[in-house]
């Protein structure tokens, strides 16, 4: 989880600093922070959320550092399955869909408690076993 911390610091976004790391056969494979796609502004360039300057609650720009942990995967042509993921805040349903979609096997979360608990319980309901770290 410290190696989590680490990633998290490079993180773009002003409201949540979230970072996550993919772990398969005891070698970490990727890693991702949360902010903007490449090529991007990021909110840290203009020192303001995107998603508040944009003034729409359904405009999220941010991809979330388990997307892009998963995608840097895709990217590289690495499998997840049968992997497990580290992350520092909440999985919402979206990351939980892809979690399971890409077939990871274990999820350690340190929470955030500002999310809700569908992500987890969608991982549960769908055989991921989901470890709280403390």
């Amino acid at each position: 989880m410290e190696v989590v911390d680490v990633i998290a610091r490079r993180s773009t976004c002003l409201r949540k600093k979230v970072g996550a790391v993919i772990v398969v056969d005891r070698r970490i494979i990727s890693h991702g922070y949360n902010g903007v796609v490449s090529g991007a502004e990021h909110c840290i360039d203009t020192g303001r959320c995107l998603k508040d300057l944009a003034g729409r609650e359904d405009y999220k720009p941010c991809v979330h550092a388990e997307q892009n942990a998963i995608c840097l995967c895709a990217k590289r042509g690495l499998a997840v399955g049968g992997g497990t993921m580290y992350v520092n805040a909440d999985i919402c349903l979206t990351c939980a869909k892809l979690i399971v979609s890409c077939a990871l096997s274990r999820v350690v979360v340190r929470r955030d408690y500002r999310g809700t608990d569908e992500g987890i319980e969608f991982l549960r309901r769908h055989g991921v076993q989901v470890d709280l770290w403390e």
